[in-house]
């Protein structure tokens, strides 16, 4: 699996692509904002994108989803727990941002996996930011959106957060080998998931 990170929009959100070497079949994890870079970086990587992948709804993980989907005519996946975020991203987007946008179009599901040629690709729900947080799991590589950072953990303080949950889906993460590669939502990445302390929450 090659992968490539985009920093986009305001809030410098983490965007990936990942994509098989033989077959230029490609996944765009959170297309945060910026969706003309990321048309133009996946034109100049020959590749072929065949989804839209979100870790959850905040507007800063999803607001290039029209446009990417109008370009390469491809389907979004979101946990439905997560569609009253993901329909609200214009209205958040303005609001916390003053970005304008249009509205976002529907998503799908998120099946259990997705096939990227010989790779498979696990949705894993790790709930506590958002009630629809899920990570990307292809070993090594671990895409973890906004609940994990190599300096800290994702906020729960939002009415929809849930500390609890959250704390079930550390462990969650927590337990995976300790050469797993985090890719988180922002900040540097990645990093080992060794490089970290288990957080006392």
């Amino acid at each position: 699996m090659e992968i490539k990170i985009l920093s986009v929009g305001e809030l410098q959100t983490n965007c990936y692509l990942i994509w098989d070497k033989d077959t230029s079949d490609c996944l765009v994890i959170d297309p945060g904002d910026d969706a003309d870079y990321i048309t133009t970086e996946i034109i100049n990587l020959k590749l072929k994108p065949l989804a839209i992948l979100l870790t959850h709804g905040h507007y800063d993980h999803c607001l290039a989803c029209l446009e990417l989907k109008l370009n390469f005519n491809i389907p979004i996946y979101l946990h439905p727990k997560d569609n009253f975020l993901y329909q609200n991203a214009a209205k958040s987007a303005g609001h916390w941002s003053n970005i304008g946008t249009l509205r976002q179009p529907p998503p799908e599901p998120l099946p259990p996996k997705i096939k990227l040629n010989d790779e498979t690709i696990e949705i894993i729900p790790i709930p506590g930011h958002t009630p629809g947080s899920v990570c990307f799991y292809s070993a090594p590589h671990l895409f973890v959106g906004d609940t994990l950072f190599e300096e800290g953990i994702g906020r729960t303080d939002f009415s929809y957060s849930s500390s609890s949950d959250f704390k079930k889906s550390l462990a969650k993460i927590y337990s995976f080998p300790e050469e797993t590669l985090i890719y988180p939502g922002h900040e540097d990445s990645p990093f080992f998931l060794s490089s970290l302390t288990t957080p006392n929450y």
